[in-house]
């Protein structure tokens, strides 16, 4: 039986909050670039920040878990930027970005299920 979020203790509803804010931080610039490449610098920064926010994210997650979780989000970042990014790759960027979408959704909603189950956040003291 799944879980609502008012059902969820208090570090898992900031692990919650902590983790939207990271996907939407880590993921957000690169859909961004694909729609304003003259923004990189933005984009750039706005990466950056994502990546500081996926290690604070991590030390809220168990310890058994966060190794794996860590290089999950690592390796699903590594390869959406070059699927972003890369000009070898000639499919139309409508299609990457459809991709794109379809990837994070999947990745989504696995990670939320695994903190709604109870297997992600740090017990509360």
């Amino acid at each position: 039986m799944t879980r609502s979020y008012n059902e969820l203790n208090n570090t898992e509803q900031k692990l919650q909050k902590f983790s939207i804010i990271s996907f939407g931080l880590l993921y957000g610039p690169l859909f961004g670039y694909s729609l304003n490449k003259d923004a990189y610098y933005l984009w750039l920064i706005l990466e950056f920040i994502g990546s500081i926010s996926l290690a604070l994210k991590l030390k809220m997650i168990r310890p058994e878990m966060r190794i794996k979780i860590g290089l999950y989000e690592i390796i699903l970042t590594v390869v959406l930027i070059v699927w972003i990014f890369s000009e070898a790759i000639s499919v139309p960027m409508i299609i990457k970005q459809f991709v794109f979408f379809v990837i994070i959704g999947v990745a989504g909603y696995k990670y939320f299920k695994l903190l709604y189950d109870g297997k992600l956040a740090i017990e509360s003291k």
